[in-house]
This record gives C-alpha cells, structure tokens and sequence, in this order.
C-alpha cells in the first residue's frame, strides 16, 4: 500500500507539473479591461503650430481646458522632466525619444533626469522612423539607435515601458522594413528585440510616386521595393476619412504581430486622425458644400473608428491581457494644430479640436465631446443624427 501511495504521489505531482507548465506556455487572460475608456483615448498635443504667412506659433497644454473630452493620455513628440498638463485635468504623459539624424544622440543627462522624474512612464522610441519625411533611418540604423534607449531607459527605470517607433501606417513595405530591424537587433544582440508595447501611426496615405518618392508617408528608408518585390500603396485621398482602411490595417498589424510570436503584447495607436482638408475627401458640389460633407464624413470617421477600437476583439490576434481587444489606446491627430489653407497655410493638418489661437472647441471638438457624453458609447450617436 505504502509503496502504490508513493506512486499515486508522483502521478498527481507529475500531472500537476504539466498543468502547470502548460498554463504557463499559454497566453495570459485578463480577469477584465486593461483600461477604463478614458484611460484609452489620448490626444496629440502640437507645441508649435504652424502659422498662416509662415513661421510657428508656440503653444502651451496649459492654455486649455481639456476635461470636457474624457481623455487620458497624450504625447507632444518629445520628453520633459515636468511634462505639462492641460488647466483642468492632469493626462499620463507618453513621452517620445527622437531616433533621427539630427536629433541623435539624445542629451543623455537630460534624457536620465526625465526618465527618473517619470517612473513607470511608456516611452516611445522613435517617430515613424522609417518615413523619409520625418526621422528617416534605415532598419539598420534604427536597430542601434533603439538598443542604445532601451538600455539606457531600463537602465535608469526597470519599470518603463519601451514602445517601438510607430510605422507611418501598417503596409507590406513597412512590415519589411520592421523585419530587417528586427533582424539586425538578433544580428548585433544575438536575441530577439525586446518591445514591451507594440506602437503604430494610422495615417491613411500614398506611398510616395513615380515622380516623388516622399509623397505622403513616403518609401521606407532603406528599403527597395522592387527588390522587396512589393508595391507601394497608392491611397486616393478620399481614403484618407475611410474607417474600412483603418481597420484592415489594424487587423493586418495584429496578424504580422502574431506571425513574429508578439501577440501577447499590448498594441497602442499613437497618432490616428485625416489630415487632408475636408473637400480633398468628397467629390462633387460646390466648394461650400465639400467643406460641409467633407467635415461630416470626418466626423463619421471618428466616431465608427472609436466603436471599433473600444469594443472589438478578436480570440485568435487580439490581447489576452485586455480581454482579446486588438487596440489598447489610441490617439487622435490633435488637439491644437492649425488648418491646412492653400493659399496661407499649406503646413496645416486637418481635424483639430481646438482653435490654436482662441483655444476653443472646434466643430470636431465639440463633436468628439458629444461621442464621449450624449451616450456613453460612439456608435449610436451617429446612427440617431
């Protein structure tokens, strides 16, 4: 008996070891949200806007009253010791570190005083760091720069987040480009490259043209598309308002994260938004009446995109920590910037929130209030109005 005993001991024992094991090979669940709703939307704060006549226009978050939108995040493409906060509120701050030419090294005294004052801060390394237009480095240049910040930055903060540098938009030309500096970190590091949030821009645009190259968010830096054997993605500009696009691309980011083992990993969009004027997006009408179905379709992009991001999940991509959602948070393209005018201010974005100059709410202001307190949930306002 006592000998049958010992062997039933170690048939549980043995079972329990590989339940254990087991559970701990499989991803992990969440007992509920990651976040609360709020704690998802963020917005882009501009520092420095761009002026009609030329010239920038400085801007700080504390000339405006921010609570009314429910956010709670934001990011201004930089990093600060004491990070500004709006007049009403207090947002988490997601600072950025620059991976450009010109920008690179960063001040690293500077760099180690921001991430002591901040513990626990995620930090974004890099903006669109393969686009031509903005931090343009090869996979290869991206692959140091971004070891010499994850290791100073832990260094200093076990507990910081490291994001990767947002791609422009997900594409195959910009998976690529992620696959060679990926593959030049195990180069160099003999490991995979460490990412605790994965981090992309959704900015629906052309890949560069035959006759420029930059266009839009441009060619990749550092990679060849006819080599590549890939086609640059020629978006027209009403695709620019298009929620269909968004989500296909970020079920496509979600499907290439699960194909390089990264699915147990939170995904945050850190800049989305139309950027293009409101009667680039309809055709049709007067120019009076392009502005206005221009305006409303921005607004109908807004609010389909929020519902999407908030509620959907997926079982198979999505983010077991997060209930399966497929997004964690997302930003919205921006706050304060100044509008596009063809004749005063090419520099300008579309959909800001508020007027730079008299930091009152805008028509998409006011609107993304409204999505955030007539019902508590997007979708059904549009479908009432």
């Amino acid at each position: 008996m006592q000998s049958k005993h010992r062997t039933m001991i170690g048939v549980v024992a043995t079972v329990l070891l590989l339940a254990t094991l087991a559970v701990g090979l499989m991803p992990s669940r969440s007992a509920g949200p990651m976040y609360t709703r709020q704690e998802r939307l963020g917005i882009a704060f501009v520092r420095r806007v761009a002026a009609p006549g030329g010239g920038f226009v400085n801007q700080s978050l504390s000339q405006y009253n921010v609570a009314p939108l429910r956010v709670g995040w934001y990011s201004d493409w930089t990093y600060s010791v004491t990070p500004a906060q709006p007049a009403d509120t207090t947002l988490e701050y997601v600072p950025l570190v620059s991976v450009s030419d010109g920008s690179w090294p960063p001040n690293w005294t500077n760099l180690e005083n921001a991430v002591k004052a901040n513990p626990g801060s995620t930090w974004l390394i890099g903006n669109e760091p393969e686009c031509p237009n903005q931090d343009a480095v090869t996979p290869e240049v991206y692959a140091v720069r971004y070891h010499e910040a994850y290791t100073q930055i832990k260094g200093w903060d076990a507990t910081a987040q490291i994001a990767i540098g947002a791609i422009v938009q997900p594409t195959p030309l910009r998976f690529r480009w992620l696959e060679k500096a990926m593959a030049a970190y195990q180069q160099n590091h003999g490991v995979k490259m460490p990412v605790d949030v994965w981090n992309i821009h959704v900015q629906i645009l052309q890949e560069g043209s035959p006759q420029n190259p930059n266009a839009g968010a441009g060619v990749p830096v550092g990679i060849d598309p006819v080599a590549e054997g890939l086609v640059p993605r020629q978006y027209s500009l009403p695709d620019n308002a298009d929620p269909e696009i968004l989500k296909t691309m970020v079920l496509d980011f979600r499907d290439w994260m699960a194909a390089q083992g990264e699915r147990n990993k939170p995904l945050i969009i850190s800049e989305m938004g139309v950027l293009y004027p409101s009667i680039y997006l309809v055709e049709g009408g007067s120019e009076v009446e392009r502005q206005q179905r221009g305006d409303r379709a921005i607004e109908l992009f807004m609010a389909e995109t929020f519902d999407w991001l908030y509620h959907t999940t997926d079982a198979q991509l999505g983010y077991p920590g997060d209930e399966n959602r497929l997004v964690q948070r997302w930003l919205w393209f921006s706050l304060n910037d100044s509008f596009y005018d063809e004749d005063l201010n090419p520099r300008g974005f579309n959909g800001s929130l508020y007027d730079y100059q008299t930091q009152q709410l805008t028509r998409f202001g006011i609107w993304f209030m409204s999505l955030q307190h007539e019902y508590g949930i997007f979708l059904p306002l549009v479908r009432m109005r």
